[in-house]
Formats: C-alpha cells, sequence, structure tokens
C-alpha cells in the first residue's frame, strides 16, 4: 500500500492540477518549485515493505535481494553502486530488463509487479510478449531470475520466442487469459508453439487507437483549410497537433554540455520521448513500438473521438447522443484512464510533471481550446531564449 505521506502529495498534486485555480504562468512556477515528483527510492522503499527515510537500510536489502538474483560472479560492488544510483534521487525511471529483475529479487507477485513496472517504466508487463509471458509464469512459480532468465534461453534456442510477423495479429485480453492458465515448463512450451501467430512484442491495441487518432487528425474534415482531397502529412501532424517545434531536441549546448544535461527535471521529463516526425513514422510502420507519451498527446489533439465514453459504452457514430465537447473534465479523465489501461500503460500521475500538464490543460472549460493550452504550456516550459529557435 502507498504510505500515507505518497497519498497525501499525490491527492495535492492532482487538486493543483485540477483546481482551476492556478493561471497558466502561476501552474508552471508551482510545478518548476514544487512538484513532489515520486522518486525512484520512494517506489523501491513501497515494494521492498522497508522504511524509506533509512535509505542505508534499503541499499543493504536491496543489494542482497539483487545479488540472489544476479549470475554467479557478479561483483557486490558494482551492484551497491547501481543500486545507490537508483537511490540518489537523479534517476525516476528503469529499463524494463532492469524493472523485471527487480521484481524477481523483491519477489513480487505477477500483480504487485505489473504495478512496479507501471511506476519504473512507465508500462506493465505485455501479455502478448512471449518473452514476457515467460517472466510472468517464472515470477508465479517461484523462481530466481538467472532460473527464469535460462528458461526463457532454452525457448528462445527452440524458436519459441520470436512470435508472429508485424506483431501478430491476438490482442492483450484473450491472450493473457491463455496464459495465466499454464501450469508447468511443459504447458508454457506447448503454448507459445501453438500461439507463436498471436503473439509478439508490439502493443496491437495502443497500434490500432494511434492509427485512428492519426487518421482522424489528417483528415481534411477537420481542417477547413484543406482541399477535399488533401491530407495532412505525418510531419505536419507533428508539427500541428505535437508541437515538436516548442520542445528542443537534445544537442550540443554551451561549454560542450548536451541541453539534456542543462534542462530541468521539470524540462527533462516532459521532453523525454518526445515525438517528433522520425518517431511517428517508425510507429506508424511498426518499426517501433507506440509510446505511452504519443497516445496521450494524440487523445487531446483528437479528444479521444474513437475512445469509449467513460463506463465503457461506444460513443454513437452519430455523435447525437454523446457529446464529446459537453462531457467535461471528469469524463475525458476516465476516458484517457480506461485508454491507457487497454493498452497496459499506467494512468496518469500527477507527481509525474509531464502527466501533470497534461491534467491541468485538460481542465479547460471547452475541449476545443485544450490544444492551446498545451501549446501555451510549452512555450512557458521551453523558453525560446533559453534555447535558441527550433
Amino acid at each position: 500500500m502507498e504510505g500515507l505521506q505518497e497519498r497525501q502529495f499525490t491527492r495535492l498534486m492532482y487538486s493543483m492540477a485540477t483546481s482551476s485555480s492556478l493561471t497558466l504562468p502561476q501552474a508552471v512556477e508551482q510545478l518548476g518549485r514544487d512538484a513532489h515528483i515520486r522518486t525512484l527510492g520512494e517506489t523501491l522503499a513501497k515494494y521492498a515493505r522497508t522504511p524509506g527515510e533509512d535509505e542505508k537500510a534499503l541499499q543493504a536489502f536491496l543489494t542482497g535481494r539483487l545479488m540472489e538474483h544476479s549470475p554467479q560472479g557478479t561483483k557486490r560492488d558494482t551492484v551497491s553502486r547501481k543500486v545507490r544510483m537508483w537511490l540518489d534521487g537523479k534517476i525516476r525511471s528503469l529499463s524494463k530488463e532492469g524493472a523485471i529483475q527487480l521484481c524477481f529479487a523483491l519477489e513480487l507477485s505477477p500483480e504487485e509487479a505489473d504495478g512496479f513496472l507501471h511506476r519504473t517504466c512507465g508500462e506493465g508487463f505485455h501479455w502478448r510478449d512471449p518473452e514476457e509471458i515467460v517472466f510472468l509464469y517464472a515470477l508465479r512459480e517461484g523462481m530466481t531470475y538467472p532460473r527464469a532468465q535460462a528458461l526463457r534461453d532454452a525457448l528462445a534456442a527452440e524458436g519459441l520466442l520470436a512470435g508472429g510477423e508485424d506483431g501478430g495479429e491476438g490482442y492483450t485480453g484473450l491472450v493473457r487469459q491463455e496464459a495465466e492458465r499454464i501450469a508447468s515448463a511443459e504447458e508454457l512450451r506447448d503454448y507459445l508453439r501453438e500461439a507463436q501467430g498471436r503473439l509478439g512484442n508490439l502493443h496491437n491495441t495502443a497500434y490500432a487507437l494511434f492509427r485512428e487518432y492519426l487518421g482522424l487528425l489528417q483528415s481534411p474534415e477537420i481542417n477547413d483549410l484543406l482541399e477535399p482531397e488533401e491530407k495532412l502529412s505525418v510531419r505536419e501532424v507533428t508539427a500541428t497537433y505535437l508541437h515538436e517545434a516548442l520542445v528542443p531536441r537534445v544537442r550540443q549546448a554551451a561549454r560542450g554540455r548536451s541541453e539534456q544535461q542543462i534542462l530541468s527535471a521539470l524540462q527533462r521529463d516532459i521532453q523525454q520521448n518526445w515525438p517528433d516526425e522520425t518517431a511517428l513514422s517508425k510507429m506508424l510502420h511498426r518499426k517501433t513500438d507506440v509510446t505511452r507519451k504519443v497516445l496521450i498527446l494524440l487523445f487531446l489533439a483528437t479528444d479521444g473521438a474513437v475512445q469509449t465514453a467513460a463506463g465503457g459504452e461506444d460513443i454513437p457514430e452519430d455523435g447525437e447522443d454523446y457529446d464529446l465537447e459537453e462531457a467535461g473534465f471528469e469524463d475525458r479523465y476516465a476516458r484517457i484512464n480506461a485508454m491507457l489501461s487497454d493498452c497496459g500503460f499506467g494512468p496518469l500521475d500527477s507527481r509525474v510533471p509531464f502527466d501533470w500538464m497534461i491534467l491541468y490543460c485538460m481542465c479547460i472549460e471547452e475541449s476545443m481550446f485544450i490544444d492551446g493550452q498545451v501549446e501555451a504550456f510549452l512555450e512557458a516550459v521551453f523558453p525560446s531564449e533559453s534555447f535558441g529557435a527550433g
């Protein structure tokens, strides 16, 4: 369970973002000064079930557990140094591979591990990814991480972890129901062989929504300036709706330092993985997976017009019985979190600066003005004189 202070900070930041009492300059100033950004140390203490204020005890505990779940020959000093970096407050996310290893070290159940992954790398287990199905099975069986790796490697050697072409044709819900019934290593092997065409490491639900959102933004029907047969390109969508020009790219800055090094914590969190034309094109052609940040931004740009209403009811195609413009913040908040859950991503988190920005911008009365609010927020966070034009 979350600690009392953590819950209080989460409620505080949510209230600040959604109260409509802060002007935009006040919001940016408040977020930059007192964001109560959740640290990796807080998350590790929560799932390790140790007092977070005793950092030395937490470091010793994590180091010991990781040594038990590391290959033979791993040096304790190396592990201890890595843990120290996690706890010093400068790192707020982990690679998914590193987070999965920690799930084993902390002896988490699959359900706990899913929450831990959401906190540490932005997405939970992907049940259609054959490698992650193996790790989920190993967690249920109480294996050590080295044993789980050995099982994965053996199955990979048999060609059972390749998955289907272009991510397969299956969807996560059905695969999860099937995979949760696996009760032995032999059943796991048989399942991976039988279901191979339905498995893959790309998120199909996220991709389907991505295509729908992108198609809406490219459509001439939503832009009166376009000719009837004209269609926005991916570059134009990125520039117009994802505000690419307002978010600085990582490049060399003063005295040889990169912009990433001189950005504030607030700026780094918002800038990280901000989509550009290349990223969007790779997602469109399934060269890389659709990201949580891209889905959220596209949702806002379309007001989630292809999603379902809060409570799971389909939005009528004719729009007569359900007006997105009249839906309001609470409905929009429910729909965006439902979308994220469907795609395997964590819900909006008021202690993550990017998510706080989204919550603040969503609270504007008319949904048609959300896009302009996001643009104004980014202009305030990344003043052009600080980084140069473009």
